[in-house]
Order: C-alpha cells, then sequence, then structure tokens
C-alpha cells in the first residue's frame, strides 16, 4: 500500500458519500470567492491549458469557462466528478479525469497554469501534492495553492509551499477560509 492510502480512501469515501449537489451547496460560494481572489491576480489566456488538481465538481473550470484554451480536472472523487461532468457536459474544451493528485498523469511541464484550491489539507504529504504540481507546470506558470487557516496558520502556510521549491510572490488573506498563494516555481 503506497503511503497515506489509508488517509486518501477515507477522504474520498467522505466526498463520495457527500456527493457533488450537497458539495456544491455547502462550498460553492466560499470557493468562488477563492478563486476570484486568485483569478484577479492571475492572468489566463485564450492559449492556456490548465490545471486543477482537486477539482472537486468542476467550479473552477466551470468559473474559467471558455476562456481558457483547455482545462483539465483531477480529483480522487468519482462522485464529484460524475456531478461535475453532468454540469459541464457542454463545455468543449475540457477533461475530468479521476486520478490522484499525488501521481499526476501527465508529463513534465505540460500546463500553463496550475489550481490547487481547497486541497492540501485533505491529503497526508502535502509537499508531494506540491512537488507534482510543479513538476507539471510549465517553468513561468503560475501556481495557485490555498491552505485551510484552521490548519495552517500564515507563517506556517508560506514555509510549506517555499520548502518545496515554490517561490511564493503573493499571500491573500482578507476574509476567506484559506491562504490563497500565488506562486511560481524557484528559478535555479
Amino acid at each position: 500500500m503506497l503511503p497515506g492510502e489509508v488517509e486518501k480512501r477515507e477522504v474520498r469515501r467522505a466526498y463520495n458519500e457527500m456527493g457533488g449537489r450537497l458539495y456544491d451547496l455547502r462550498y460553492r460560494e466560499e470557493q468562488r470567492r477563492k478563486f476570484d481572489a486568485a483569478l484577479s491576480r492571475v492572468s489566463l489566456s485564450e492559449e492556456d491549458l490548465v490545471l486543477d488538481v482537486g477539482c472537486g465538481t468542476g467550479l473552477l473550470p466551470e468559473e474559467i469557462g471558455r476562456s481558457v484554451g483547455f482545462a483539465v480536472g483531477v480529483d480522487l472523487s468519482q462522485a464529484l466528478l460524475s456531478w461535475a461532468r453532468s454540469k459541464l457536459r457542454e463545455v468543449q474544451n475540457l477533461d475530468l479525469l479521476l486520478s490522484d493528485a499525488d501521481y499526476l498523469p501527465f508529463r513534465e511541464e505540460v500546463f500553463d497554469a496550475v489550481f490547487a484550491i481547497t486541497l492540501l489539507q485533505n491529503l497526508p504529504e502535502p509537499r508531494k501534492t506540491l512537488s507534482e504540481a510543479m513538476r507539471v507546470a510549465k517553468p513561468e506558470a503560475p501556481i495557485v495553492v490555498s491552505g485551510l487557516k484552521k490548519k495552517y496558520g500564515k507563517k506556517e502556510f508560506e514555509d510549506l509551499l517555499s520548502s518545496t521549491g515554490l517561490r511564493v510572490r503573493e499571500i491573500m488573506n482578507g476574509e476567506l477560509k484559506d491562504f490563497v498563494a500565488i506562486c511560481g516555481k524557484k528559478v535555479s
């Protein structure tokens, strides 16, 4: 069994039991506030290939819609992905995949932007998750990560990001339940 597999199974079970409709009812507005904060600082273009790690019910792809070249969402919960697929079936520039955030099925340096919103607190090895996000991001790609304030203090969150090789450009605090960090890869 892979490290952290028991914890991931529990997370998967909990989100599968919750289902997409309830997830959207509970979290849509808070998630949208995080996306709005991030998107106010990150420019996406019609040519960009964007990855949403832990996409849940597809709220970020729904938000960025047709304003990017192509969006890919990955999540561990089949129930949340099924809900996302049903909501977003008309969106042609989107693919949703069942995948573990610690073992992304993509080659290195392919995405123009990577988002990991409301994800880290659900995973046993957040450094591994962040390393995977960095691996698939192009050298100049923004990597947007949030950290639940109940789990991380601002300094602890910044230290976590820096320890994985991310260069923190900005951490937004505000009235959100999460810190939202705009990062990039550190330049050697």
